[in-house]
């Protein structure tokens, strides 16, 4: 019975390790076939990478690298730049006609004001001693003319001493009015509406001296302009109501405005003459002396073909560009004669030779000769 039982287990054992064998032998037999899966893929995704090759001239190796740009029709403005100032015609310091101590303050910065609007006392003590004392010989001198004046009307007395007695009253009349016209100089007023940018002086202090700065600074920017000066060079390319583009750099502010004014006058120093630009837009944003850019352009095309000037090359008299010509899936470098019709620093815009839809070479120039197979990149 016991041998019965070993051989069971012999034969039980022998059935799991033919079992395990098939096993093994499927996963190899998968596994050879992936492999040949994988061989015969490498080879297709060879032939593809062959294929484009054949067809993409960006794709071969042999080809020299460019960057190129399509040509097109465009409206064509050529730029230039000048510098200008924010100014106001109503940016006004206010200092006293008579050197004197502050004694009062009534307005502070950012206060608006009236025209005639007092803003400041100063001490006029000696100008009102003045008046006090002349208002009193005014008083005596009117007495005595009047008594001068019926003694003649009576013929008493001689004519020289009612002269006299008249001449004496009316000087000091005069000489009173003359000292409250002086006294009002001890008030200082607004001598326009606008607000009040800064106070330059303190209560106390005194002004209107020799070393004696000005007491305050009205601004209305209700009147604010911009003012630039231009190169004669650009004499009747700048007109009023021409757009201009404006930057202000220390707000970094950018906008567009219109010339509004334009000087008949060149400066014989500088060879220059001066633009005005009124804006209406952005306005409590500057302040005077505020530094302007402003880009406008001195010359216009519609339907221009314009390319950079850099690219323009010359040999025996003609101008000639660049140019990809595609024949079939190669691309080639040929010569483009042009003819020019006006040509700027930056851009040229073409005559001749160039029609929409040409691709000229932009970068990479330099490195290309008639013939040569290019690719075209982006980067």
């Amino acid at each position: 019975m016991k041998n019965i039982s070993i051989l069971l287990i012999i034969l039980l054992v022998a059935a799991c390790g033919k079992k395990d064998l098939t096993k093994i032998q499927q996963k190899q037999e998968q596994l050879t076939q992936k492999e040949k899966d994988l061989v015969s893929l490498k080879k297709e995704i060879l032939d593809l990478r062959r294929e484009i090759q054949s067809l993409d001239t960006n794709a071969r190796d042999n080809a020299i690298a460019v960057m190129a740009m399509e040509v097109k029709k465009d409206v064509f403005k050529n730029p230039f730049e000048v510098q200008g100032i924010v100014k106001s015609d109503r940016n006004v310091l206010i200092s006293p006609e008579v050197p004197a101590k502050i004694v009062s303050l009534y307005v502070r910065e950012g206060q608006k004001v009236s025209k005639g609007e007092i803003i400041a006392t100063l001490d006029g003590s000696t100008a009102n001693a003045q008046i006090n004392e002349l208002e009193g010989s005014l008083e005596l001198a009117k007495i005595n003319f009047e008594k001068q004046q019926r003694l003649w009307n009576k013929n008493i007395g001689s004519e020289m001493q009612y002269l006299q007695a008249k001449n004496q009253y009316e000087q000091l009349q005069n000489a009173i009015q003359t000292a409250q016209t002086q006294l009002g100089k001890y008030s200082l007023r607004s001598p326009i509406s606008g607000t009040v940018d800064e106070i330059m002086a303190n209560e106390g202090e005194f002004v209107g001296s020799m070393t004696g700065g000005p007491v305050a600074r009205i601004v209305n920017l209700s009147d604010i302009k911009i003012v630039a000066s231009a190169s004669e060079a650009y004499l009747g390319k700048l007109n009023v109501g021409q757009e201009v583009s404006i930057s202000f750099p220390s707000i970094e502010l950018n906008t567009t405005e219109e010339v509004s004014a334009v000087s008949n006058v060149i400066n014989a120093n500088n060879r220059t003459f001066s633009f005005y630009v009124k804006p209406t837009k952005h306005i409590k944003m500057m302040k005077p002396n505020l530094l302007a850019m402003i880009t406008a352009h001195d010359y216009e095309a519609n339907d221009a073909i314009s390319v950079p000037t850099k690219l323009i090359r010359i040999a025996n008299g003609q101008h000639f560009i660049y140019t990809i010509k595609t024949n079939g899936n190669k691309k080639t470098v040929q010569k483009s004669i042009i003819e020019i019709d006006k040509q700027f620093p930056n851009e040229t815009i073409i005559k001749s030779g160039l029609v929409p839809g040409d691709t000229v070479i932009t970068e990479g120039v330099n490195s290309v000769i008639v013939g040569d197979e290019v690719k075209i990149i982006t980067e």
